[in-house]
């Protein structure tokens, strides 16, 4: 095959001159925007790209980053506003500010957590009767157990017998409760027993005649 060769035109001189290579037959180029358009080129093609220039570097770093590889910002503001996106991927975010670990907290406890109060217990009491002579079948005044969970009837009937617990969501239709029967004791006639408040209301039922006190006392 006979040699050829090629010429390219010196617009400065005017003339025709060879287009050279070098011992490796590569081209070589000084022109350095021809370098530019080539190592984009290469870049393109599968090269790697060396940018010497900050501002390039950031933006290839963003791309790297968007691409799936690792972004590394030594700016506070940045790291900030990356911890946040990756506590809201799933993972664990650091709040050193009290109030912000405060709602932290009582968002964690709304999600299921466990929230502990320091709140002292709820209590209250008072008579059902002081005294006061009753027949067989009387029933005391109802009692709003609206606020409360526990409840505790105690006092003396004066005699054996017993009395049972009525209860009532309406305060107007009440039903015995077979389970809360409480009997006094067979010497001394006291009485008391523990039930717990389902229903909104509660009252007592007497199945004794003769002179009794009887109170009560709730607990949230």
């Amino acid at each position: 095959m006979p040699n050829v060769q090629l010429f390219v035109r010196d617009t400065g001189n005017n003339k025709n001159v060879p287009l050279e290579v070098d011992a490796n037959n590569k081209l070589s180029v000084s022109d350095s925007s021809a370098q530019s358009s080539l190592s984009t080129i290469n870049s393109t093609l599968g090269g790697t790209l060396t940018v010497s220039d900050s501002t390039a570097q950031s933006s290839l770093s963003s791309i790297n980053s968007a691409l799936g590889s690792t972004l590394t910002v030594s700016d506070s503001t940045a790291q900030g506003s990356l911890s946040s996106i990756n506590s809201a991927l799933g993972g664990t975010l650091s709040v050193s500010d009290s109030a912000a670990q405060s709602t932290l907290t009582s968002i964690n406890t709304a999600l299921s957590g466990t929230l502990t109060t320091s709140s002292g217990v709820s209590r209250t009491n008072g008579n059902l009767s002081v005294s006061a002579s009753v027949t067989n079948g009387d029933v005391t005044s109802s009692v709003d157990a609206n606020n409360f969970k526990h409840a505790i009837i105690f006092g003396n009937l004066g005699a054996s017998g017993d009395v049972v617990i009525q209860v009532s969501n309406d305060n107007s239709n009440f039903t015995e409760v077979s389970n809360d029967n409480f009997y006094s004791n067979y010497s001394t006639y006291d009485v008391s027993g523990r039930f717990e408040c389902t229903a909104r209301y509660w009252r007592v039922k007497y199945n004794i005649t003769g002179t009794v006190t009887l109170r009560y006392a709730l607990m949230a």
